[in-house]
């Protein structure tokens, strides 16, 4: 190697050798800038709430806290990130009112607190809930009867007793406030309608015997849930001949404001004579009837009438329990106990049909007990005519006669009177009132049915010479059977 050649070498060797130097240096100035750097980088927290920082929640509703994030970055690194720890305190969210749920934030020494603000309001309105029957109808014109209604209220619970209701036009508003002035309004339409048809009542029954040369009257009534009595609408087809024997049918027919429309039958029998053994319209036939007993005077007329052999319908009621042993002693003598209710109070027993029934069964209690039988007669207070009964019922008697029939019962009325219910408390009076309506019947070919009262002296004193009259005249005496003709008056209510 030449001595140029190696000075070359040994300027590179030197040349190296100091850049590797001023590399070193270099390499070292960096790190100690990264470590100073490092030294003072510094951590922030950054934090915010997941959504709003004020949430309104309503009343009853369940608070679901959202939640929030966060991290801790570099002040001089930014890229540099650390996850923080988070803790929320969140109160028990349930009352009206406002409330605060904290978080915080972190991360070495370093904290951050942030709060949101809950407000539980209530501004749900109540809740108002109708009862309905499918089959409920309002008649037209009427009334409407409640069907019923609840009211609710998340915060104030039940406040069905405030709710306000008002009827107008068909329909029924409901309304109710809540204590926070939350205001519920519903509506009911009216339902009105009239699928009812009116009823029509034969007085006598569906199938009756009338008897031959005597003029037909008929008697019925109609009533209408809605229209009330419709009497004057009936329309009847079909008539009866009374010149001639034989069954005769009419037809009646009557229709509602509301073209309900109803139609029933009559059969009527035209007989020449009764049948054998029925006790209808035997001339010389003379049946005694008292009402309103026992009293005081019974066991007189139980003597009187067996010293004739006389046997007569006594008509019983409870008004005077201290001669309830009359009716057994009149029962054995062979006479015919019927019921005339056990109260007579025309206010109790005409205010309902159930009222009438009740009483009457009363009676026939008292009956039983006394004579070990029921018995299906009676005789309507005031008879089947009576028009008191209007007072406290309209149409009871129609309804009563009908419920008789079809609970088998049979009831009598009268076509002589003595007039000791109020027109004379003369015993001749009496007498000669029950001869001459005796009379009057024999000449229109009637049996006589006679109301008499044994709770009246002056009334039983003429007993005796009515039935002394009787005899010398011909006439045979009897007590009411179920076959007894019955004397029937046109029912006016």
């Amino acid at each position: 190697m030449s001595e140029n050649q190696a000075k070359i070498r040994k300027k590179k060797r030197k040349r190296l050798k100091k850049g590797a130097k001023v590399f070193f240096i270099a390499l070292a100035s960096i790190v100690g800038l990264l470590a100073i750097l490092l030294a003072l980088n510094n951590w922030k927290i950054e934090a915010h709430l997941i959504g709003s920082d004020s949430i309104t929640l309503e009343y009853g509703d369940s608070y679901n806290d959202p939640g929030a994030e966060g991290i801790a970055r570099g002040t001089i690194f930014p890229f540099m990130k650390h996850n923080v720890a988070i803790t929320s305190d969140i109160p028990q969210i349930k009352e009206l009112g406002e409330y605060q749920v904290d978080y915080v934030f972190t991360f070495k020494d370093k904290t951050k607190t942030l709060s949101r603000k809950v407000v539980v309001v209530d501004t749900t309105a109540p809740t108002i809930t109708l009862h309905t029957n499918p089959d409920y109808y309002t008649l037209p014109g009427g009334e409407y009867q409640e069907e019923g209604y609840d009211a609710y209220d998340t915060h104030d619970g039940d406040l069905t007793e405030f709710v306000t209701r008002e009827e107008a036009d068909g329909v029924v508003t409901y309304s109710v406030k809540d204590s926070h002035d939350n205001v519920a309004t519903t509506t009911r339409d009216i339902v009105y309608s009239d699928p009812v048809p009116p009823e029509i009542y034969l007085n006598g029954g569906t199938d009756i015997v009338w008897l031959q040369g005597t003029h037909w009257f008929d008697s019925y009534y109609a009533s209408d849930n809605y229209d009330g009595n419709i009497t004057d609408r009936v329309i009847v087809s079909g008539e009866v001949d009374t010149n001639a024997t034989g069954d005769y049918a009419l037809h009646y027919t009557v229709k509602d404001s509301y073209d309900n429309e109803t139609t029933i039958e009559r059969l009527v029998h035209v007989i020449d004579s009764p049948s054998e053994g029925s006790g209808q319209y035997e001339d010389k036939t003379i049946y005694l009837t008292y009402d309103d007993g026992p009293y005081a005077y019974t066991d007189e007329l139980l003597d009187i009438l067996d010293k004739y052999n006389v046997k007569v319908t006594f008509f019983v009621t409870a008004a005077y329990p201290g001669y309830f042993h009359c009716i057994k002693r009149a029962a054995e003598s062979g006479h015919t106990i019927a019921v005339h209710t056990a109260t007579h109070d025309y206010a109790t027993i005409y205010a309902s049909e159930e009222n009438y029934w009740n009483d009457f069964n009363r009676m026939n209690e008292i009956i039983h007990e006394q004579t070990g039988s029921y018995t299906n007669l009676f005789r309507f207070p005031g008879g089947s005519s009576n028009t008191i009964s209007r007072n406290y019922s309209n149409g009871i008697m129609t309804r009563l006669a009908a419920q008789a029939a079809d609970k088998g019962y049979h009831f009598f009325d009268w076509n002589t009177s003595s007039g000791d219910a109020g027109e004379t408390t003369d015993t001749d009076t009496v007498y000669a009132n029950v001869i001459r309506g005796i009379q009057s019947n024999t000449s229109a070919g009637r049996a006589s049915m006679v109301l008499q009262h044994d709770i009246k002296a002056f009334s039983v004193n003429a007993v005796e010479r009515i039935i002394l009259w009787g005899l010398e005249n011909g006439y045979t005496f009897k007590p009411i059977t179920e076959n007894t003709f019955g004397a029937h008056h046109g029912i006016n209510n």
